[in-house]
């Protein structure tokens, strides 16, 4: 990832305090200047949302919900209207039929707390596949736009020509109407 003057802007949902000490050491470590906010409650979750964050780390077993039920939280913000944000499992007891789920719901990757060694290359990934998910809906939108005032030209080009014609067509029926009368 290229040198920012930002940090990466991480939320991390996490009940424990020494693995989130475990996760920031490991970010840092690799290089990347990060600012990590933690929250533990879905409340904290959901509150947080409102602001703006690059990715998102979850633990899988939380107090009162599991990092799936925490990405369907980020997934109902976004379809509100919210920023999508790239949303990551990193979990000490996931199955691979729960790593599988999440991926299938929208999670970005998963890792287990045993192998943080992935985890700065796969933040890394994670944004960058966000951003050209994001330039790649901006490009979709421009198109729209494009679509469509193109496709209003072209009914504005049909209208003139029909209008032209139409003209035409009255100026010879008046001249042949006025030759035949004389």
């Amino acid at each position: 990832m290229a040198v920012n003057a930002q940090p990466v802007r991480v939320l991390h949902l996490e009940d424990c305090e020494p693995d989130h000490a475990l996760v920031v050491a490991q970010l840092r470590r690799s290089g990347l200047a990060v600012a990590v906010h933690r929250v533990e409650t879905r409340s904290d979750f959901t509150h947080a949302l409102s602001q703006r964050w690059d990715v998102i780390l979850s633990d899988y077993h939380l107090p009162g919900f599991t990092g799936v039920q925490a990405l369907h939280v980020l997934q109902d913000h976004i379809a509100a209207g919210g920023r999508a944000v790239p949303f990551i499992l990193v979990s000490g007891q996931i199955g691979e039929d729960t790593a599988v789920e999440a991926m299938r719901n929208g999670a970005a990757d998963y890792l287990l707390k045993n192998k943080l060694a992935r985890l700065a290359p796969a933040v890394e990934h994670a944004i960058a596949a966000a951003e050209v998910d994001r330039a790649r809906r901006a490009a979709d939108a421009e198109l729209q736009v494009s679509r469509a005032r193109l496709s209003a030209l072209a009914q504005h080009l049909q209208t003139s020509v029909e209008a032209e014609r139409s003209a035409i067509a009255r100026e010879i029926h008046d001249e042949v109407g006025g030759s035949l009368t004389a």
